[in-house]
């Protein structure tokens, strides 16, 4: 879990949300401040807009991990030749070294976590809890009136209705 940080755009209060890696779930926001609802784009409906290619995607995680381990490889490189050659060590260096170092592992760890399916039980979780927020007229009613765009599967019956938006 992280934080999302941003700005109420009808206040300007900031704002600090708990959110998961990819912002998945409602882009419909409250501001504690102004109590009112607001529309925050980084925030992804998955059922409308699908997941983030990289959560799905073990390649990308591999192009990281060989990335980090480039890193790596420099890094220990340069920790060798300051301390070898030149008899000094820096606490840059070291963090450089230990950065990318955690990266590589990172990297490698969620490609695996990805490329064996693990991955696709949180994805599912995440499918069915947008899902059922678009069963709820009302909450597709908000996101249309915001200007986001639901596809029709979700709004027949809302555009049809009496109740016009």
């Amino acid at each position: 879990m992280g934080y999302l940080e941003g700005k109420c755009p009808k206040c300007g209060e900031k704002t600090r949300e708990q959110s998961n890696a990819w912002a998945y779930g409602s882009p419909i926001r409250f501001c504690p401040r102004c109590k009112q609802e607001y529309l925050d784009r980084r925030w992804r409906e998955v059922a409308i807009d699908g997941f983030d290619p990289k959560a799905t995607s073990p390649a990308y995680y591999l192009k990281c991990f060989a990335g980090c381990l480039l890193g790596t490889a420099l890094g220990y490189g340069w920790f060798y030749y300051t301390t070898h050659y030149k008899g000094y060590w820096s606490t840059a260096n070291v963090g450089f070294l230990i950065v990318c170092a955690l990266g590589t592992i990172g990297c490698l760890g969620m490609a695996i976590y990805i490329g064996l399916g693990f991955g696709k039980k949180a994805d599912q979780k995440y499918m069915e809890e947008s899902k059922r927020r678009l069963r709820d007229a009302e909450y597709v009613k908000k996101l249309l009136a915001c200007g986001y765009h639901v596809p029709d599967e979700y709004t027949v019956g809302i555009r049809n209705s009496s109740d016009s938006l």
